[in-house]
């Protein structure tokens, strides 16, 4: 009996702290724990692509975006409890489906990404290389 509800005390805390650490001022140590991530999108496809990404906090998500060769699209957010964060392209009618744009994984803080005409690439820091991602939800 004791056990569960020590765990429920400790779930019940871990989101309390979540929602209440965006009132916290920053400071260095807070940065350290929780550091700002910046995802970058760039279009290197040889003609526009379409994407939708899962990035805003407030929850309002905008529809299809059309990104035009050279387009970017750049955002940031404070990483909270290994976040999640999506993006959908369609390159053309066989290339098409969603990433995960960053997971903790990635082990980026300023996460790059290419789109081009056989997919999309996140740039691997630790090899200094551009890595093909597998795109899923493909209908």
């Amino acid at each position: 009996m004791f056990a569960g509800n020590h765990k429920f005390t400790g779930f019940t805390f871990l989101i309390t702290f979540q929602l209440l650490s965006f009132s916290i001022p920053s400071s260095a140590f807070l940065d350290s724990i929780f550091p700002t991530v910046t995802v970058t999108l760039i279009n290197e496809a040889s003609h526009s692509v379409y994407l939708k990404c899962g990035f805003h906090e407030s929850g309002e998500y905008k529809g299809l975006q059309k990104m035009e060769p050279g387009d970017s699209i750049t955002w940031s957010f404070v990483e909270l409890f290994f976040p999640l964060r999506w993006c959908y392209v369609h390159i053309d009618e066989e290339t098409y489906g969603a990433f995960w744009a960053f997971t903790v994984f990635l082990q980026c803080h300023d996460c790059k990404w290419i789109i081009r005409d056989d997919g999309a690439y996140h740039f691997n820091y630790f090899y200094d290389v551009w890595k093909k991602t597998r795109l899923f939800f493909q209908y």
